[in-house]
C-alpha cells in the first residue's frame, strides 16, 4: 500500500522538466517567428497559466492599477475600486496590445503611459490572431512586463498557457526555485504551436473577416476575430469609445447569417 506521503513525489516523477524547459525555449521562438516585429522583452521568460494568472498576481504587487478607457473588463470586475483610468494616481499601469476595445495597434497609448514613468504591463493576449501589428517595445523606459497566451491562437482557453517577460517579483519567478513549475498543459501546447506559426489565424481567415467585415459595414480590426464601428446599430457591443463586433464563431457561417445573428442581437 502506497502511503499518503509518497504519492505527491510518485506523481512529481512523472513529469519531463527537461521537456518544460524545452517549451519555454520553443514558445519564444515561436512567438520570433512572426513576420511582425518583436523586441524590447524585459527579464527572462516565466510559464503562466494564461495571462489572466499573471493579472492576478500583478494585482498583488501593486495597489491601484491604471488602464485605458475600453481595456479588458476583468481588472474593474476583480478589483474595482483599485482600477483608475487617471494614470496619474495609479500604482502600474495596463495596456493590452493590440487594445481590447478595437484589436488595433496600441502604441499611441504606450507612448502616453511611458510619459507617466510607472511600470507597466503589456497584455499580448491577441498575439497569434492579429497582422500588422509592432511588438517591439524596445524604445520604451516604463515597461515592466509584456505577457503572451496561446488562448486566443488556438482556443485553449480551459488548458491555457502563457508566457511572461518581466523584471518584476511576480510569485511566478519564484516557482522553479521552489521546484514547482507549472507544467501540466505544456505538452500540448508544444505540439499545437508546431503545426501552427503566429501568422496561421491570418492568413487563414483574413479573406472571410473582410467579406463579413463588409458585408455589416464595420471596419476589419487587424485582430482578425473583430470588426469594430461608432454606429449606434451595435451599442450593445460597446467597448469604451467603440462597438467591438466579435465573429471568432461566426468566420465560417455564410455571411448572411453573420448579418440576420448581429441584427436580432443589435435590436434586442
Amino acid at each position: 500500500m502506497i502511503s499518503r506521503q509518497a504519492l505527491p513525489i510518485d506523481y512529481n516523477l512523472s513529469y519531463d522538466l527537461k521537456s518544460y524547459y524545452e517549451f519555454i525555449k520553443s514558445y519564444e521562438n515561436w512567438i520570433y517567428s512572426t513576420n511582425q516585429p518583436v523586441g524590447g522583452l524585459p527579464g527572462k521568460p516565466f510559464i503562466v497559466s494564461g495571462i489572466t494568472d499573471a493579472f492576478n498576481q500583478l494585482y498583488s504587487l501593486y495597489k491601484t492599477i491604471g488602464i485605458f478607457d475600453g481595456e479588458y473588463g476583468y481588472h474593474k470586475l476583480v478589483l474595482n475600486d483599485r482600477v483608475t483610468t487617471d494614470l496619474e494616481k495609479a500604482d502600474c499601469i495596463v495596456i493590452s496590445h493590440p487594445f481590447s476595445a478595437n484589436g488595433m495597434c496600441a502604441h499611441e497609448k504606450i507612448n502616453i503611459a511611458d510619459s507617466y514613468q510607472k511600470p507597466i504591463f503589456i497584455d499580448c493576449a491577441f498575439f497569434g490572431v492579429c497582422h500588422n501589428i509592432n511588438f517591439d517595445f524596445s524604445k520604451y523606459k516604463n515597461i515592466h512586463s509584456v505577457c503572451f497566451s496561446l488562448s486566443k491562437t488556438f482556443g485553449t482557453g480551459f488548458n491555457r498557457v502563457g508566457l511572461l517577460y518581466t523584471k518584476d517579483k511576480f510569485p511566478v519567478t519564484i516557482y522553479n526555485k521552489w521546484n514547482y513549475p507549472l507544467i501540466s498543459n505544456t505538452k500540448q501546447h508544444k505540439m499545437l504551436i508546431e503545426q501552427r506559426s503566429p501568422d496561421w489565424a491570418f492568413n487563414t481567415f483574413k479573406q472571410k473577416q473582410l467579406e463579413i467585415c463588409k458585408e455589416l459595414n464595420i471596419t476589419p480590426s487587424n485582430t482578425i476575430l473583430f470588426g469594430y464601428t461608432s454606429s449606434p446599430k451595435y451599442n450593445n457591443f460597446k467597448r469604451g469609445y467603440t462597438n467591438r463586433i466579435c465573429i471568432s464563431s461566426l468566420l465560417n457561417e455564410k455571411v448572411k447569417r453573420v448579418k440576420n445573428d448581429l441584427d436580432r442581437m443589435g435590436q434586442s
